[in-house]
């Protein structure tokens, strides 16, 4: 009984989780140890460590999902005004932000305001 308790706990975070991933997704119009990269894939990364988006400035081709995925023990956010904002991501998890528009998307930890990132789309 417990453990069906606990795998109804375990299936519907799982549902939010998506949910919100999704729907961060459908709306971002968006808009380290590498300063800099680029990636064309159909998603990359940007990793939160240590109080630091890694790579600082991300290019990708429109349409890329980014996913940011924070591996500090506290949780941070990224943003940026007007155009995506991941709400709080905990450690040890991750949201995407899908950039579907050309232009260059700075954006910063509304948590921790010294903590910044850009994401490019040419």
């Amino acid at each position: 009984m417990a453990l069906d308790l606990l795998r109804g706990r375990w299936i519907a975070a799982l549902a939010a989780s998506a949910t919100l991933t999704s729907s961060l997704v459908a709306a971002g119009n968006a808009g380290g140890d590498d300063r800099s990269a680029s990636q064309s894939a159909a998603s990359a990364t940007v990793k939160i460590r240590e109080f630091d988006f890694r790579p600082g400035t991300l290019t990708v081709q429109r349409g890329t999902k980014v996913v940011f995925s924070n591996r500090d023990s506290v949780a941070h956010t990224a943003k940026r005004a007007g155009s995506f904002a991941t709400g709080r991501i905990g450690p040890g998890k991750a949201v995407s932000v899908r950039f579907n528009s050309s232009g260059t998307y700075a954006y910063h930890c509304t948590i921790h305001k010294f903590m910044r990132g850009k994401v490019v789309v040419p």
